[in-house]
């Protein structure tokens, strides 16, 4: 039985915000790492690259068990409660952050941030698909996807009207969404098509079961492939690449960022159109290629700030958003309501063990190619290429799927 129009616009909202938050939380790091680490380990410091890369590396980490964690828990005690927890946790340890006096102090809090924030993709996901009608499910996801990169621009904005009062107050700010637990808590129900399963899911290696290996292993090298992409060629290289390479300064950055993230969301909300005509194999395949092929070039090509850049990044933005919204549609479909939340935890967040050592390679690379982050990012953009090759095996799902 599916919701009422009220229930619907809150589970949209709660989610929305949620995802909107998470990207907010997320983002705060790769925009003050060159401020903080400056003050924590010295700007000139030869191991620059190398420190900041392992704080986002342990960062991943955290959203990797994150997603295993609590994707595990929607499963189990139900998608609200895990919600509330993990939105908790994330904006807790955000805040934490401002508190580091070190740059393991930091690491630390980031870790922890990540447990929350990979729990949150995975579960607002599952509550949003299991609750609306088929087609109304694509479109509604699709939204919902644009909150990360929402919650991203929010960051920026926050970043570039705070920077004067220092990096510390920045994170202070990112614990404002413990307050959206409070509203879900009072407004969210769980979906029937999850209450009304007798047996939940008790076994936390169900996933693993043979009749879901293809589609599970397919899946999470997909996942891998872009959270390497995007972490280790644009969301934490992109604004220190605009900053120290192209010299742009605070200003710069924050308008190719801007471009960048709002051009994401575009791709975001566009993938429903896609998704409610064409099969998801095409869709992934040239979308991976694109990025490849656009990354690269803008990476290698630009060795100043300009306008010409901007339009680059823009495109680049719109097509790599597409990506992740195709995620949040495609993965509910491959997967039972039983093992939905934790499978899909799997495929995009615990993916991010790998993202580990994708990031520190790259900081390798920072420091191989003399502190040029261009030439070090155009090289990982490879992992689009990959992600193409890869998207050709994937199963392919019907337009209008409904979840059970």
């Amino acid at each position: 039985m599916l919701i009422d129009e009220k229930q619907y616009k809150n589970i949209l909202l709660a989610t929305w915000l949620g995802w909107i938050f998470d990207g907010f939380d997320s983002s705060l790091y790769p925009l003050v790492a060159n401020q903080a680490l400056s003050e924590l380990i010295g700007k000139n410091n030869s191991n620059f690259g190398q420190i900041a890369s392992i704080i986002l590396a342990i960062f991943l980490i955290g959203w990797a068990l994150g997603g295993f964690i609590f994707g595990y828990l929607g499963d189990r005690i139900g998608r609200v409660k895990s919600l509330s927890f993990s939105i908790l946790i994330y904006a807790l340890f955000t805040g934490f952050s401002g508190l580091a006096y070190s740059w393991i102090d930091l690491s630390i809090f980031r870790f922890f941030s990540g447990i929350g924030i990979g729990g949150e993709w995975a579960l607002g996901v599952a509550l949003l698909s299991e609750s609306v009608n088929s087609k109304k499910r694509i479109m509604s996801t699709a939204l919902l996807a644009t909150g990360f990169q929402l919650g991203y621009i929010l960051a920026l904005v926050v970043n570039f009207l705070f920077f004067p009062f220092g990096w510390r107050l920045i994170f202070f700010i990112g614990i404002i969404p413990a307050l959206l637990v409070f509203f879900i808590r009072k407004n969210i129900k769980e979906p029937t098509v999850w209450s009304s399963i007798k047996e939940k899911n008790t076994n936390v290696l169900e996933i693993f079961k043979k009749e879901y290996s293809y589609k599970l292993w397919t899946s999470f090298l997909l996942g891998t492939t872009l959270s390497v992409g995007v972490w280790g060629c644009l969301l934490f290289w992109f604004p220190l690449w605009i900053e120290r390479t192209l010299n742009a300064g605070q200003e710069g950055k924050t308008i190719a960022t801007l471009i960048l993230m709002s051009s994401c969301a575009v791709g975001n909300y566009f993938a429903g159109y896609l998704f409610l005509r064409f099969k998801r194999k095409p869709i992934f395949f040239m979308s991976y290629l694109t990025c490849f092929l656009i990354a690269s070039f803008m990476y290698f090509s630009f060795h100043k700030y300009s306008p010409a850049l901007l339009i680059f990044v823009s495109v680049l933005g719109f097509v790599e958003g597409i990506i992740p919204a195709g995620f949040a549609i495609y993965f509910p479909e491959l997967f039972p309501t039983k093992i939905r939340s934790t499978a899909k935890g799997f495929c995009f967040s615990t993916s991010r063990i790998i993202t580990v050592f994708g990031v520190l390679y790259s900081g390798y690379l920072v420091q191989k190619f003399s502190g040029n982050i261009g030439y070090a990012a155009a090289s990982m953009s490879i992992i689009f290429l990959i992600g193409a090759i890869i998207s050709l095996f994937i199963r392919e799902t019907e337009k209008i799927t409904c979840l059970e």
